[in-house]
């Protein structure tokens, strides 16, 4: 007997002890977030401020390795063929894990089953800005009454298809009953440049490219597209207090590679929970308008269920496809 019980006792020793062996020994060496973005754009400043802490609160190097293409696709697919021990993580996108899996006729990647939640990070608004020239639009009242009025007239500008605010824009269009044109360009840049110029009249932008402009008076903000009002924007209305049912944020949240232990997850939750409640790194957010999340694993894996759900439906019904 005693022989018998002596393997199945150290077995489940083993195994009772893993956590706790985890928890001890994690990290011991680099760490890597893999950036499906170019170096110097808000993705990669979210991820090498929140590195940048993890490293002082761990004492073991964070760093950013920038993978950029494919709307974060090249990321994701690294990621989901690491191994799974914590030494490999994604900061991954409402691209990532919310748009691309209906954008994509074919994906290298299952934004659900290749991957364990640990966090959100950040979210953030958009805003709707028009051509004050080619807009006459001073309030989302009336812009909604000017687009409706002028169906297929009104050009609307991206970054691209399938980017956010392509998507943004469509579920504007589909909420509203609107059939504003879409004008895709080569990033935010470029259509913020034809927005400038009148060759196109409205933009669904990200707050740091367009705010500029807008306190040059050359745009007008008409609203942001978070369901609540941005803190540090209080007096831009939401789309949703115009058309009730409207709330599209970007965001951006860590995710490892499916199978990653659970102890290794409670480990990077907790510590990236605690860097984003540091004064600092909240200012610093808060000045780019992205707003900390820092949720549980298992709500951000709710929610990006959700996103997946909601975010394709306004996809398919676009259209939109990149391959």
């Amino acid at each position: 007997m005693r022989t018998l019980l002596c393997p199945i006792l150290l077995a489940l020793g083993i195994a009772a002890a893993g956590p706790a062996l985890a928890q001890n020994s994690y990290p011991s060496k680099p760490v890597r977030i893999i950036v499906g973005a170019a170096p110097g754009g808000p993705t990669d400043l979210v991820a090498r401020l929140l590195g940048e802490k993890l490293s002082q609160s761990t004492g073991v190097p964070f760093i950013v390795e920038n993978r950029g293409g494919g709307g974060g696709v090249i990321a994701s697919e690294t990621v989901a063929r690491a191994e799974p021990d914590g030494y490999t993580i994604l900061m991954g996108s409402v691209s990532t894990h919310g748009i691309n899996p209906a954008l994509y006729r074919k994906l290298n990647y299952d934004a659900l089953a290749d991957f364990e939640p640990i966090t959100q990070v950040v979210s953030y608004p958009l805003v709707l800005i028009v051509n004050p020239a080619t807009v006459p639009a001073t309030n989302m009242a009336e812009f909604l009454s000017y687009v409706r009025k002028h169906p297929g007239k009104v050009n609307r500008g991206s970054a691209g298809n399938g980017t956010s605010m392509h998507i943004a824009g469509e579920l504007f269009n589909s909420l509203a009953g609107t059939r504003m044109t879409h004008v895709p360009y080569r990033g935010s840049a470029p259509a913020v440049a034809a927005l400038l110029a009148g060759q196109i009249d409205v933009d669904f932008e990200s707050i740091p490219v367009a705010m500029p402009h807008v306190e040059s008076g050359k745009l007008r903000a008409l609203a942001v597209t978070s369901a609540k009002r941005f803190e540090s924007m209080p007096d831009i209305p939401t789309v949703a207090e115009t058309l009730p049912g409207y709330a599209f944020t970007g965001w951006l949240g860590l995710l490892a590679p499916a199978g990653t232990p659970k102890a290794v997850i409670e480990i990077l939750h907790r510590k990236t929970a605690a860097a984003l409640q540091d004064k600092d790194v909240k200012e610093k957010l808060l000045a780019q308008v992205m707003q900390p999340v820092g949720d549980t694993p298992e709500s951000f894996g709710r929610f990006i269920r959700s996103e997946i759900d909601k975010l394709g439906a306004v996809v398919r019904e676009s259209g939109a496809t990149v391959d």
